[in-house]
C-alpha cells in the first residue's frame, strides 16, 4: 500500500497502520518538548487520514473564527493557506440601488398579467446594473510555503485533526527516525501556532517563506488561470521579507475604496530551539534545530499610510514561545466549547479506522455509524473554527483562490440558515451572536433596500452579501431582488437566542427592534388581493422558477407567508413578554387573519406558491415551500393532518426524483431533513442522512456543496442540526425525546444539546423501550417531556422534581428545580 502526495510516494507499512488504527487517545494534550514520537494515535475525538492534500479543498482545516488555516499535509513540500474572516477582496464601491419605487406598480402590473419575465427584465432595467453583481468576494490572504529535506524514502506518513484541540497534524518517517508537524490557531492569543519536530536534537531543517497563493494546477486550469488573473489584476503592491527570526507579507489593494481594507500585512516570529537561522532572500533558513516555533498574525488596515508590521513582529514577540502552554491556553477555549456535545450511536471498533476507511466502508444500504459520528464532531468543529466576529461564509474562514464560487459571500437564502442551523441546539448560543451582530451592521443598506426597491420602511435582506447589505442580486434571469423572505428569516435566529437563553436584554436591545423593523416593511409591502387576503408581489421563492413560467420572478411565494406568519407571531409573543406595543399587537394580530393559506397541489403535495396560476418545479435543489417545518412545527400545520401529509409528500418526491439521481446542493439535504424531523418522520430523515453522511464529505472531513467537490460549510452546521432534531426536539414549555428517531439506531446516546426554555439535555441514552434522560434547566419551570411512545413508568433517579399527567399518554409535566440536575428513566409500552 502507498500513498501519493504530488511527486512523492510513500511506503505505509502494515506497522503504522495498525499502530494508527489501535490508539484512540487523546494525544495532544501531552505534547511537550522534544523528540517527535509516533506513529500518530487516533485523537479521541478526531480523526486520522491517510492521504496528503493535492488541492486545498483537501487540506487540514483549522482556525479560531478569525484567523483560518489550511495545512496540505505534504511532508516535504508543505503550504500552509492563511485567511482572516474579513479578508473580503474590494472590487470598487458598492453600488447602491436606485429610488426605483415609484415604478413597482409597473412591475406587479406585470404579474399580475402573468407576464413574469417582463416583470423581472423590468426590475432589471431600472436598477442600472450591467449584470449580476455578487459582493466583495473571500479571498486567502497567504501561503507559509515550508520545505524540509528527506534523508531515504519517506514513510509511515499519517495526518490527523483532534478536534477538542483544533491541532491538524502531518506525521512521517525517514531513516533518521519520525518528524511530525503541528498547527493549531488559537483562540485566547489570536494567532496560529506551528511546531516542528524531528526524531532527536538538531535533526530538524527546513526553509519558510510567505509568498502569494497561487492555486495548484490540479484544481484545474480555467480556475488556476482565473485566480492568477484576478490576483495580478486586483492584487498590488506585494512585498515579501525575511530576518532572522521574522518573515513578512504585506499587500494593498488595486480597487480599495472609502470603507474598505486597504492593505493586508502578515508576520510569522520564527523560534529555532537548539539551531542556528539565516535569512536567504525573501525565505528564512533554520539548520540544525531541536525543534521550530512558528507563531502567525495576519491585520487587515483600513488606513493604507499606516503600516504596522513592526508592531505585530513587537506583539508576536511578547506571545511565549511554549507550544504547550499556548495549546492549553487555546483548549480551555475551544475545548470546553466544542466538548460540551457528543453522540454515540455505536461506533465501536470502526472510530479507529482511518477517514479513507471510513468513507470506503460507508454504503447507502449500511451506512457506517462511526462515519455518521465523526462527520457529526467535524461539522461542529468546523463551525466553532470558522465562527468569530462573523458567521461563516460559504467556505467558513478558509479560501483556496481569488476566484471562489459564488464569491464566497454570506448566501443568505438556504447557506448560511443551513451553517448556523445547529449553534443553538448544538449548545453554543456564542457562536449566533456573531451572526446577529453581522445582520444588524448591514441594517443601513437594508433600510435602502425597501426604500428604494420597494417604497416600504423596514428592511429587506438580500439573497447575499459581504462588506454592505445592498440588494444587487438582479439579472434578467435572477430574480434575487425580488426576495423578502430574508429578513423574516433573520429575525427567526434573533427570537431563538431569545427562546433558548432567556436573555431579556438581548430580547428587548436586540432581537425585538430588528423584529420590528422587519414587520414595519410587511405592513407596508403588503396589499389585499380581490380576496381580501395579502398579496405577496413581487416576490420569488429563492432561485425556483414554476414549471410553467421559467421565471424567478413570481408572487405569493409560500416561504414569503410561512416566515411572515411566524415573525408577526412572535413579534405578538416578544411584545408581550415585554409589556411593549401595545397598539401594534392588535394590528399584527388582524394582519395574521389576512395570510394567504397553504395550498395542495394535484400530485398531493404542499405547493410552493400560493395560487393556483403558478406550478411547482419539484426538480428543483431548494426547498423554500419546506420553511414553516425548518426548525419546529407551526400550528397551523401541527393541527391539520392533512397538511402534514402534504409537506411531507414534498420530501418523498424530492429524494426519490432529484437526490438519488443527481446529489447537487447538500444543503437542500438539509433543508428536506429538517423538515423529516419537524415531521417526526425518523426514515425519512435518515434517508436524508444517508446522502448528507457518503456524499458530501472528504477525507479531511471538511463538508462539501457538490458531491465530494466544493468546499462548502452549509452542512458543517445543517447536518448536525438534523441528527440533534431527530434525538432531541423543543418549544418553549415542551421537550420531546427521540421525535424522529430511526430504526437504524436502536440504542445511542446524545449529551450536551439544548432546548428552548433555557433547559440543556446533559444526557439522553436510549435502548430497548428504555430511555435515561438527565437534563438541568435555568429555572424553576415546570414543562411537558413526550416520548416517542405511550410511557408504562417513569421514575426520578436524582434530583427534586416532581412528575404529573400531561395531555398524553406519551407525555409527562415535569417540574424542575433551578440549576440542579435531574435524571429520570423513563419505560415505554
Amino acid at each position: 500500500m502507498t500513498t501519493h502526495a504530488g511527486s512523492l510516494t510513500f511506503p505505509l507499512t502494515l506497522q503504522a497502520i495498525s499502530c494508527a488504527i489501535a490508539l484512540a487517545c487523546l494525544f495532544a494534550s501531552a505534547v511537550t518538548a522534544g523528540a517527535a514520537t509516533g506513529p500518530l494515535p487516533v485523537p479521541e475525538r478526531g480523526f486520522v487520514s491517510s492521504e496528503p492534500a493535492e488541492t486545498w479543498e483537501q487540506g487540514l482545516i483549522s482556525g479560531n473564527g478569525t484567523i483560518g488555516a489550511n495545512v496540505f499535509a505534504q511532508p516535504l513540500d508543505e503550504t500552509i493557506i492563511f485567511t482572516h474572516e474579513r479578508l473580503f477582496l474590494p472590487m470598487g464601491k458598492p453600488v447602491v440601488p436606485p429610488d426605483t419605487a415609484s415604478r413597482l406598480g409597473e412591475v406587479r402590473k406585470l404579474i399580475d398579467q402573468g407576464k413574469y419575465r417582463e416583470a423581472t427584465q423590468l426590475a432589471f432595467d431600472l436598477s442600472g446594473q450591467k449584470g449580476f453583481m455578487y459582493p466583495d468576494p473571500f479571498v486567502p490572504a497567504f501561503d507559509l510555503h515550508l520545505k524540509m529535506p528527506a534523508e531515504g524514502k519517506v514513510s509511515d506518513y499519517m495526518r490527523s485533526v483532534d478536534f477538542q484541540t483544533g491541532e491538524a497534524t502531518v506525521y512521517w518517517a525517514d531513516s533518521r527516525g519520525a518528524f511530525e508537524r503541528r498547527l493549531f490557531v488559537s483562540r485566547a492569543d489570536n494567532v496560529a501556532v506551528l511546531l516542528i519536530r524531528g526524531p532527536k536534537p538538531g535533526s530538524v531543517n527546513c526553509r519558510l517563506a510567505l509568498t502569494p497563493r497561487r492555486p495548484s494546477a490540479k484544481l484545474g486550469r480555467k480556475q488556476v488561470e482565473r485566480s492568477n488573473e484576478r490576483f495580478e489584476r486586483l492584487i498590488k503592491d506585494v512585498k515579501t521579507t525575511a530576518g532572522e527570526s521574522t518573515l513578512t507579507f504585506s499587500n494593498g489593494f488595486a480597487k480599495a475604496y472609502p470603507g474598505s481594507i486597504q492593505s493586508l500585512e502578515g508576520v510569522a516570529r520564527v523560534v529555532a530551539t537548539g539551531g542556528k537561522t539565516s535569512a536567504e532572500g525573501s525565505a528564512l533558513v533554520v539548520t540544525g534545530a531541536d525543534e521550530v516555533l512558528v507563531l502567525v498574525d495576519i491585520r487587515l488596515l483600513r488606513e493604507a499610510d499606516r503600516p504596522g508590521l513592526a508592531a505585530t513582529a513587537e506583539a508576536l514577540a511578547k506571545i511565549p514561545a511554549d507550544y504547550k502552554q499556548l495549546l492549553a491556553r487555546h483548549k480551555r477555549i475551544h475545548g470546553e466549547m466544542f466538548s460540551r456535545m457528543r453522540l454515540d450511536i455505536g461506533g465501536g471498533a470502526d472510530r479507529k479506522l482511518t477517514t479513507e476507511q471510513l468513507l470506503e466502508k460507508s454504503t447507502n444500504e449500511d451506512l457506517c455509524e462511526a462515519l455518521i459520528e465523526k462527520e457529526f464532531d467535524a461539522g461542529r468543529y468546523n463551525i466553532i473554527s470558522c465562527t468569530g466576529e462573523l458567521p461563516p461564509v460559504l467556505q467558513g474562514v478558509w479560501a483556496g483562490t481569488y476566484v471562489p464560487s459564488w464569491a464566497s459571500d454570506f448566501t443568505h437564502n438556504g447557506n448560511v440558515p443551513s451553517a448556523i442551523a445547529s449553534m443553538m441546539m448544538g449548545n453554543t448560543p456564542e457562536l449566533m451572536l456573531a451572526y446577529t451582530s453581522y445582520i444588524e451592521s448591514i441594517v443601513p443598506g437594508l433600510k435602502v433596500n425597501a426604500r428604494n426597491i420597494f417604497g416600504a420602511r423596514g428592511v429587506v435582506l438580500p439573497s447575499r452579501s459581504t462588506t454592505h447589505g445592498y440588494n444587487n442580486a438582479l439579472a434578467p434571469g435572477f430574480a434575487g431582488g425580488f426576495w423578502v423572505g430574508g429578513a423574516p428569516w433573520a429575525a427567526h435566529f434573533f427570537y431563538d437566542y431569545y427562546l433558548y437563553t432567556g436573555d431579556r436584554k438581548f430580547l428587548a436591545d436586540h432581537a425585538l427592534p430588528f423584529m420590528e423593523q422587519v414587520g414595519l416593511f410587511f405592513e407596508d409591502y403588503l396589499y389585499e388581493g380581490p380576496d381580501g387576503k395579502y398579496v405577496f408581489s413581487p416576490t420569488t421563492s429563492p432561485e425556483n422558477s414554476p414549471a410553467n413560467t421559467r421565471s424567478q420572478g413570481t408572487f405569493n411565494a409560500t416561504m414569503d407567508g410561512a416566515a411572515a406568519r411566524e415573525l408577526l407571531g412572535n413579534l405578538i409573543a416578544a411584545s408581550g413578554e415585554l409589556g411593549v406595543n401595545k397598539d401594534k399587537i392588535p394590528v399584527w394580530r388582524e394582519m395574521l387573519t389576512k395570510m394567504p393559506a397553504y395550498m395542495v397541489s394535484e400530485e398531493g403535495a404542499a405547493k410552493e406558491w400560493l395560487t393556483d396560476k403558478l406550478d411547482d418545479n419539484l426538480g428543483h435543489r431548494h426547498s423554500s415551500q419546506l420553511y414553516p417545518l425548518y426548525d419546529g412545527m407551526s400550528e397551523d400545520i401541527a393541527r391539520d393532518p392533512k397538511l402534514q401529509a402534504a409537506f411531507r409528500r414534498i420530501i418523498e418526491i424530492k429524494l426519490e426524483k432529484h437526490w438519488k439521481r443527481s446529489g447537487f446542493m447538500s444543503f437542500g439535504v438539509v433543508q428536506l431533513g429538517q423538515a423529516s424531523g419537524s415531521l417526526g418522520e425518523g426514515e425519512l430523515a435518515y434517508q436524508c442522512l444517508v446522502n448528507l453522511v457518503n456524499r458530501y464529505w472528504l477525507s479531511n472531513l471538511a463538508s462539501m456543496h457538490n458531491h465530494r467537490s466544493l468546499f462548502n460549510m452549509d452542512i458543517s452546521g445543517g447536518m448536525p442540526a438534523v441528527i440533534i432534531k431527530m434525538l432531541v426536539a423543543s418549544e418553549a414549555g415542551r421537550i420531546q425525546l427521540l421525535p424522529a428517531l430511526p430504526k437504524a439506531w436502536p440504542s445511542g446516546t446524545i449529551e450536551g444539546a439544548s432546548c428552548r426554555g433555557q433547559i440543556e439535555i446533559k444526557s439522553l441514552k436510549w435502548d430497548a423501550g428504555r430511555i435515561q434522560v438527565a437534563l438541568v434547566s435555568a429555572k424553576a419551570q415546570t414543562v411537558v417531556l413526550e416520548a416517542p411512545s405511550a410511557i408504562k413508568k417513569i421514575s426520578v433517579t436524582e434530583g427534586d422534581a416532581s412528575i404529573d399527567k400531561a395531555d398524553k399518554d406519551s407525555a409527562r409535566k415535569v417540574s424542575l428545580p433551578a440549576g440542579k440536575p435531574v435524571a429520570l428513566d423513563i419505560v415505554l409500552k
